[in-house]
């Protein structure tokens, strides 16, 4: 109707411009109209499951018929067909909006297949339908037969060129048309936000966008990648901006919906399926009330900016999961966007097969047929590695470095990642060391005069022990991953029957106060306990810094450390012995003897345990480390 009153009165430049708002307008009604009825079958089909009423999808199309909110939930099944209260009236509106969108489109075959199209259209007479004409109606698949839903995907995309054509102007890069003044600002900010992150991007098409008005509202439309039913349509009404989003991908749909959760967006509707049959599609709304102009603003220009790292997302999810677990991969997209990395210029440099390169090149014998990386660097490890390799080839591609440097710089820093393996595994013997030290510090402490509760003392040690159980686990763990450390596992376990030793003997100080002669004597060798575990601290910590080009000065120190672990099991035996001696002398009762001659034992064998834990750890470094 508008377009014939322009015409009359001789506004033939706007008839265009108004064809195309209104066939636009029934592209949304219709994408409404068909996901009502597709959810309304379902729902008719199986009653048990939830339902929504899509209201702010009708609302957002401008359908002022409140009933059909009820719609979905008041659909039953009656025999072979189904009842879907309103189904008359909507067959008849699809009909009426299919025509407005075909009006402005001349050429090709449309109106030939509109014809035929609309003859099949139910009448649903009694507001009844019938499940398989209505499925027939609705599938989009390319290879399932024309329908309705096909043509009006078809038309929309000959819409949108017909708007690009239609142009008015470029505004920053939107074709724009039959804009208000106050819209410019509007459309400059989501430009701003989309030209900011765009080259992102790189040489895959998409993120056009065009921008008009209609009636009341500002319309901005982006066609995000190449994905048929991957749209994005922006309502902008004063200071309130609601957001229509499309996508085939569902983890896609909840993956955009996380990159806005920072702005605290209303989503109605979120993550709806409409199956279509053949082609599945989600469909999701979302409201922003701004606080003022300035807010309204930076919130299109946030939205403009995100668009760019949902092109090729579940690309880029697949290609990683050789590498990490789903959280992580999930984590790492969400990060390279929060950077505004993106995951395109991996995809760009080859992705998986980029990082299988690197694997092939640098792994050596520690990666097998099956494993994935995170199996055998760890999670952590592997994420991080994972987010150099995204930085490094968004910010290599952009500044236009060599594919095979940035290829390079990507292998050596794996190759760097796996020889961190044993460095972790040394600072986490390291760690243990620490707590073996403690062990022995409260056995010390406990042998003193007035050393205190020695239940609180042994309930400490037992603690200790505990978290040293735990790190031997951490370290099975580890060797289970990379068995070509395979060392590292009877060096724990060696080190962690010290700590056994040295827990027990905490324990046993908790059942009687000694004193007399002896107990020097016992002093005396648990002072040779705190030392052997603080020259074991110290050899890890030597051998933490030492490579395959070792300096004189680290090996040493290494070296004196682990011969002083000797020198001091030695000791432990002598003063075990004389201990024992003393204590068969002069020990008050047997109870006491017994007790004298145990806590000995432990710390001898503790002693024992740090002495073959240093042997271990200096055959390694020395034929494995240094030597090799």
């Amino acid at each position: 109707m508008k377009a014939q009153i322009l015409a009359a009165i001789g506004e033939t430049e706007l008839q265009p411009a108004s064809a195309l708002n209104a066939a636009l307008a029934a592209n949304d009604r219709l994408k409404y109209v068909f996901s009502l009825l597709q959810m309304a079958l379902a729902y008719a089909e199986h009653p048990g499951q939830d339902v929504t009423t899509l209201k702010r999808e009708r609302v957002a199309c401008g359908i002022d018929e409140p009933d059909l909110d009820t719609a979905i939930a008041g659909a039953r099944m009656r025999d072979k067909a189904c009842h879907v209260p309103g189904a008359a009236r909507l067959m008849r509106r699809i009909a009426a909006d299919i025509r407005l969108m075909a009006a402005p489109v001349t050429g090709g075959d449309f109106a030939a297949r509109l014809e035929s199209l609309l003859a099949a259209v139910p009448t649903a007479e009694g507001d009844l339908l019938d499940p398989p004409t209505v499925a027939a109606m609705m599938q989009a698949a390319h290879g399932g037969g024309d329908s309705l839903h096909r043509l009006v995907m078809d038309l929309h995309k000959q819409l949108n060129m017909m708007q690009a054509a239609l142009a008015t102007e470029t505004l920053d890069g939107a074709a724009a048309y039959n804009l208000h003044e106050d819209d410019r600002p509007l459309v400059a900010a989501f430009m701003a936000g989309l030209n900011r992150t765009a080259g992102l991007k790189f040489d895959h098409p998409g993120l056009a966008t065009t921008a008009t008005r209609a009636g009341e509202k500002l319309l901005i439309q982006n066609d995000i990648g190449t994905t048929d039913a991957h749209v994005i349509v922006i309502h902008v009404l004063g200071l309130a901006v609601s957001v229509t989003y499309t996508d085939v991908h569902v983890e896609r749909l909840a993956f955009f919906q996380e990159m806005l959760k920072p702005r605290n967006v209303v989503w109605e509707g979120s993550q709806t399926a409409v199956l279509a049959a053949g082609s599945p599609f989600y469909m999701a709304t979302g409201r922003f009330e701004a606080a003022n102009a300035a807010e309204c603003r930076s919130y299109l220009e946030f939205l403009g900016s995100r668009l760019v790292f949902l092109i090729d997302w579940n690309r880029a999810r697949k290609q990683l999961r050789g590498f990490l677990r789903g959280p992580d991969r999930l984590a790492l997209l969400h990060w390279a966007a929060e950077n505004e990395i993106g995951h395109r210029g991996f995809l760009e440099l080859g992705g998986a097969h980029l990082v299988n390169q690197a694997i092939e090149a640098t792994a050596g014998t520690s990666m097998h047929f099956g494993d994935r990386l995170c199996d055998v660097l760890g999670d952590t490890e592997t994420l991080d590695f994972l987010r150099f390799v995204f930085a490094t080839s968004t910010s290599g591609l952009l500044t236009d470095q060599s594919h095979a440097l940035i290829h390079d710089r990507i292998r050596a820093t794996l190759a760097t990642h796996f020889q961190n393996q044993e460095q972790q595994l040394l600072r986490l013997a390291g760690d243990h060391a620490g707590l073996i030290f403690e062990l022995a510090c409260v056995v010390r402490d406990g042998l003193q005069p007035e050393s205190g509760d020695s239940g609180k003392r042994a309930r400490r040690a037992a603690r200790f022990e505990h978290d040293a159980d735990h790190m031997v686990v951490e370290a099975r763990q580890t060797v289970r991953r990379r068995p070509d450390y395979a060392v590292f596992l009877p060096l724990m376990v060696a080190a962690d029957e010290a700590a056994d030793e040295l827990e027990d003997a905490a324990f046993l100080l908790n059942l009687d106060t000694l004193h007399g002669q002896p107990l020097d004597d016992l002093q005396a060798l648990a002072g040779l306990l705190v030392e052997a575990s603080q020259e074991w601290i110290k050899a890890l910590g030597h051998a933490c810094q030492i490579g395959t080009a070792a300096g004189n000065a680290e090996t040493e120190d290494l070296l004196a450390a682990l011969d002083r672990i000797s020198a001091l099991e030695h000791e432990a035996d002598s003063a075990e012995r004389k201990l024992a001696g003393t204590a068969f002398h002069h020990a008050h009762d047997f109870r006491q003897l017994h007790l004298f001659n145990a806590l000995g034992g432990k710390l001898e064998a503790a002693a024992d345990a740090l002495k073959h834990a240093g042997l271990m750890l200096r055959d390694h470094m020395l034929e494995d480390v240094i030597s090799g």
